[in-house]
């Protein structure tokens, strides 16, 4: 079966043929930005955005067909886009007919609904009133109770005392795990398991802290943890006619941080009757309040028992609504367009019974700039490179792939916005068609120069319990420790060895290149005029970081096709034993050991037990990030090929650092069949020498017992005090970067001493508290 075409959904038009909505201002950023300016396109509509000082170069901001500053994110007034005057009077300065929130920020705020009403404008969106009820967690179990109880609702506490004790209570009730909800909002922020009585206090004190941080209130109500547990959520869309719509079921249940990485549609697992009931209370909640625009109910579905329990009402459009769009056929920002306009669903003549119907399947991944082997640490600064699939595999682009980003090369990530960067997105008409599509979709997809959970995706849609469609939200905890693996490979320090030769040979060629536009054009690379110094051979260093640094010889043959790659063998223990040594006499040692021993040898014949690969290289295409700029990284695709095993690697690297002493070369290499992007250091013999006189120099035998903020960020709590004996993996500081909350660890033992108290924002490299 062919692949559905996105359905053009039909703008309402006056009787001047002229559309209701000619211009929407864009009250959000990112991806959720460029989606909604590419349905404007498509509508004719003008799209206006505004933008904060970190996203000027950002992808939306080319995009737009206008757009507006509106100053700096960290301002004296606060975050330009939670400021509700500011965004409703630039809409109205710039003739805007309609406002769209996205999702995120004010997307769930009935006071900027009702703001943008009352300025004249239409918001695309829930009414206010609908809003206020369905939009808090609380009020909307209270209203069902009310008005619909039979909708099942999961065992818990909705009530306004906030208290520890009464809290305690609550949940002694319920019975443990009992989940910790922020009332006011979502996406994994302000969430807690508790397992144990005991955890209670701690764990509603950070839940509280981050909802407040997040959503302006603190509020937190408890239900009870369901183990073996599906997130199934509906799309419903309504219209000022009372007519309410459900574009069926999504499957969310691959989380981590209670935050959805990995969605699809439809559910695997659902019944047909279970998906028509669950639609059909979904329904039902919708009409309840003449819900209108785009909404999404959410249920937890027990495994074991097959019930379903009502969660919440998600009053925007979702994250992951692109993957109900390809199963559906339905533009649902355009739904949303048109509704707003007057228009009514029945005239679409789509939907059977209130329900459209799902052709094929969808999956969504969420490629995120975080670090799955450290807990999903967030990672920030420039993308050098984004090259989707769609652009490496011509074909996926018009038969199963799509792109929905806010970012480009050159792109910054900012500690002020969520780590999210893409949601790639598959069609196929079977699921195991589509998993296959995705695994190789986000395998060919080049994001270099920022850490990401690129691996982790593939290792997640790989496993072969993903394959079981009873798998549940405790997907991730419980195997997280196969996930983190490479998915293709078992030793993956081994292969990252063995192409560590790959910025050496992209030097050489460079260099061959050049030399054949200048004199003495006949005299190869490697040439050296001591020819009969047995140490005079062609060699270099580099250091892979993935692997704690690991420093690697790589040496070549005379011709250039064939390399030894030789591990050095220098570790952290014999530094240590050296320490006392003047770090003149450490460094000519190590050097004589770890190196040059290794030269000598080779020169001499007595490493034949190394093994040689044969390798070739051949660069496909070759170009600068940025043309105007002399010291732009370049951009190479290359063909390789080590023992005649075939590689296709996508690099960007530094310009070369030429001959300075301690400079090093960066080149990252994404590599498909590895499906992520490894860094590597290269280095000269002369400049890796000098990178290692500076940090013998510095004592690196000496352990930081200084942790320090790898990103800014701001400090949430301090929970040791002066002069307390702090243990080897207590828990010293919690800090606030990227939306996401983190632990500050000891890394050694002694008395504690903060160097930054509660609400203090702190700079990158900045020591956060030292132990001695």
């Amino acid at each position: 079966m062919d692949r559905l075409p996105t359905l053009q959904c039909p703008q309402l038009r006056n009787r001047s043929g002229d559309p209701v909505i000619k211009r929407v201002l864009i009250a959000n950023r990112g991806e959720i930005a460029c989606r909604v300016i590419t349905t404007c396109w498509r509508l004719g509509i003008t799209s206006i955005a505004v933008f904060t000082e970190p996203d000027e170069t950002a992808l939306y901001v080319k995009q737009a067909d206008q757009v507006v500053f509106l100053g700096a994110i960290n301002g004296p007034a606060g975050n330009p886009h939670l400021n509700i005057d500011l965004l409703v009077k630039t809409a109205h300065e710039h003739q805007a007919d309609a406002i769209h929130p996205g999702y995120g920020y004010l997307s769930e705020n009935d006071e900027f609904a009702r703001a943008i009403e009352n300025a004249g404008m239409k918001f695309l969106g829930p009414s206010p009133e609908s809003m206020a009820v369905l939009g808090n967690k609380r009020s909307a179990k209270d209203y069902l109770l009310k008005h619909a109880p039979e909708v099942p609702l999961i065992p818990g506490y909705n009530g306004s005392e906030q208290n520890l004790s009464r809290l305690t209570e609550e949940a002694d009730r319920i019975g443990y795990p009992v989940l910790i909800k922020a009332s006011a909002g979502g996406g994994g922020k302000g969430m807690r398991i508790i397992h144990e009585r005991n955890q209670l206090a701690d764990g509603l004190a950070r839940a509280q802290s981050e909802a407040k941080r997040s959503f302006g209130s603190s509020d937190c109500i408890i239900e009870k943890y369901v183990e073996r547990s599906k997130h199934i959520e509906i799309q419903i869309v309504g219209d000022t006619h009372g007519q309410v719509v459900s574009l069926l079921d999504r499957e969310c249940s691959i989380q981590r941080r209670h935050q959805k990485v990995i969605e699809e549609a439809p559910s695997p697992w659902l019944s047909a009757d279970l998906r028509k009931s669950m639609s059909k209370t979904a329904i039902q909640i919708g009409k309840l309040l003449g819900y209108t625009s785009a909404g999404t109910v959410e249920f937890i579905v027990d495994v074991d028992t097959a019930k379903y329990y009502f969660l919440e009402v998600n009053t925007r459009i979702q994250v992951e609504h692109p993957i109900t769009e390809e199963t559906t056929g339905t533009d649902i920002v355009a739904l949303q367009v048109y509704v707003a306009s007057g228009g009514s669903l029945d005239d679409l003549n789509y939907f059977r019974d209130g329900m459209s119907p799902q052709v094929g399947h969808a999956i969504e991944c969420r490629l995120c700039a975080e670090d799955p082997s450290r807990d999903f640490y967030p990672d920030l600064g420039t993308i050098q490179r984004w090259t989707p699939a769609s652009e490496v595999l011509p074909t996926s682009r018009n038969e199963y792939a799509r792109f929905d980003t806010g970012v480009h090369t050159g792109s910054q990530i900012s500690v002020h916005f969520d780590s999210l960067m893409a949601k790639i997105i598959v069609w196929a008409p079977t699921r195991s068609r589509a998993i296959a599509y995705m695994a190789k979709l986000i395998a060919h997809t080049v994001c270099i120069g920022i850490r990401s959970n690129q691996s982790f995706l593939q290792s997640c849609l790989l496993q072969a319990k993903f394959r079981d469609p009873e798998y549940t939200t405790s997907f991730i905890p419980n195997l997280m420790t196969s996930l983190i693996k490479n998915p293709y490979v078992s030793q993956l320090d081994e292969t990252l060895q063995l192409l560590s030769f790959i910025p050496s040979m992209l030097q050489q060629q460079r260099a061959a290149s050049d030399l054949g536009r200048q004199r003495f054009s006949r005299i190869p690379p490697s040439f050296k005029n001591q020819r009969k110094d047995p140490a005079n051979i062609q060699a270099s260093v580099v250091q892979i970081p993935l692997l704690s640094n690991k420093a690697i010889l790589v040496v070549w043959s005379t011709g250039g096709h064939s390399v030894k790659i030789i591990p050095i063998s220098a570790t952290e223990k014999k530094e240590n034993s050296d320490a006392r040594l003047k770090p003149s006499v450490r460094l000519a040692r190590e050097y004589n050991d770890d190196i040059s021993a290794h030269i000598r040898r080779l020169s001499n014949h007595n490493g034949l037990d190394i093994p040689a690969h044969r390798v070739t290289m051949q660069i496909l295409s070759s170009r600068k990030a940025n043309q105007a700029s002399s010291d732009s990284w370049i951009l190479d695709d290359l063909s390789v090929t080590v023992d005649a095993q075939r590689y296709t690697v996508y690099t960007a690297c530094t310009p070369s650092p030429g001959t300075e002493p301690g400079l090093q070369q960066e080149v990252y290499a994404h590599i498909p069949a590895l499906g992520t992007a490894v860094k590597y250091h290269s280095f000269s013999l002369l400049s890796y020498g000098e990178s290692r006189r500076r940090l013998v120099a510095a004592d690196a035998a000496v352990i930081d017992k200084s942790p320090k903020a790898s990103m800014p960020c701001k400090v949430l709590s301090v929970l040791k005090k002066e002069g307390d004996v702090l243990k080897v993996g207590e828990i010293a500081m919690v800090v606030e970067s990227m939306k996401m909350e983190m632990n500050i660890l000891a890394t050694t033992e002694g008395k504690f001493s903060a160097k930054f108290q509660k609400g203090d924002a702190v700079q990158e490299g900045q020591v956060l508290f030292t132990v001695t």
